[in-house]
């Protein structure tokens, strides 16, 4: 028999972050419930404009600082982390933020 932690091993490679297939997607979606252009997303997440055009459209995917600026502007949104990342996700705020 698998114990939980076994099987939920099993489903997580360490250092791997498995995004959805559908990301560019779903980032476009997060930018219409912000409100934002696509200059204000980038100038918030920090990187070049272009940078968000390859996430939309070539299937490339954020790392780093890049991806913890997305979280970090997502959950600002309601529901706006499961829209990036296709969960159902409750978020709950600390600390007065």
């Amino acid at each position: 028999m698998i114990s939980g932690w076994q099987f939920q091993r099993s489903l997580y490679v360490p250092g791997v972050a498995l995004m959805p297939e559908d990301f560019g997607e779903r980032l476009i979606l997060l930018k219409e419930a912000t409100g934002l252009s696509w200059e204000g997303v980038s100038t918030i997440v920090g990187v070049d404009p272009r940078q968000l055009w390859r996430w939309r459209s070539k299937g490339v995917v954020p790392c780093g600082g890049a991806m913890l600026a997305l979280v970090d502007l997502s959950v600002q949104v309601p529901e706006g982390l499961g829209l990036l990342l296709a969960r159902d996700l409750v978020v709950v705020r600390r600390g007065g933020r």
